[in-house]
């Protein structure tokens, strides 16, 4: 049977886990979808983030509204279209702030042991107050994001994959974007760095998206044959 991967954040914050804790968020993960998506916020990060190719330079930041119509043509519901605001103009808020400017860098995910590919980054450059580049990675979840332990495995994966694998950006800084999550008012845009974090090796993550990977696959056969049970009307063995 195919297995549904499982969305870069959650395997983050479920690979860290001890296996008890990982089957349980695990199950949680198991019927439905999320209400609504931050796709309409990604689509607009080159402009909230002044992202533009070297070729025509620093621009000015891009006037608040414009965003605000581009993600309110979002086919999403007036719930994800609140949600992608309210995270968008915190981050609009921090890039006015800091004097970000960027530029697009690709950045391929990277392939794991097991098959599965994973980016915990977005393909680009920022520059924040005229410092040196950062490479970010935005989580703008209100729950189940990014914890400590989860960010340090971010901070690994983006380590291996940008780092690692091109010398020339050995000395970029690995960023993540988070968020408050109040229950009234506006939202705060809040910028994590790698500097100093203890980093896991390639090793320790392959292990761990294996083990993340061998209980997600576990639990889908397992709701599978729930689901074939309940299709031919037998609640256990016949026999």
């Amino acid at each position: 049977m195919k297995i549904r991967p499982l969305p870069d954040t959650d395997l983050a914050r479920i690979a860290v886990l001890s296996g008890v804790l990982q089957r349980k968020a695990l199950l949680q993960m198991r019927g439905g979808h999320a209400p609504f998506s931050y796709e309409p916020l990604r689509k607009s990060f080159a402009d909230i983030l002044n992202v533009t190719p070297v070729l025509f330079g620093a621009t000015d930041l891009t006037e608040w509204s414009k965003i605000v119509a581009s993600i309110r043509r979002a086919r999403t519901t007036p719930e994800g279209i609140d949600a992608n605001l309210a995270a968008a103009k915190a981050l609009y808020e921090f890039a006015s702030d800091h004097a970000i400017v960027g530029r697009p860098h690709e950045f391929f995910p990277m392939q794991t042991g097991g098959g599965q590919a994973v980016k915990l980054w977005h393909s680009m450059l920022l520059t924040l107050d005229g410092s040196k580049a950062i490479v970010p990675f935005i989580d703008p979840r209100r729950s189940k994001k990014l914890t400590s332990e989860a960010r340090r495995f971010a901070f690994s994966m983006m380590h291996e994959r940008i780092r690692v694998a091109d010398p020339d950006l050995a000395a970029v800084e690995l960023a993540v974007g988070q968020f408050t999550a109040p229950e009234k008012g506006p939202r705060k845009a809040t910028l994590y760095t790698a500097e100093g974090q203890p980093l896991f090796s390639l090793g320790d993550l392959e292990d761990m998206i294996a083990t993340t990977y061998r209980l997600w696959t576990e639990i889908c056969q397992e709701r599978a044959a729930e689901a074939r049970r309940k299709g031919t009307g037998t609640s256990g063995p016949l026999l």
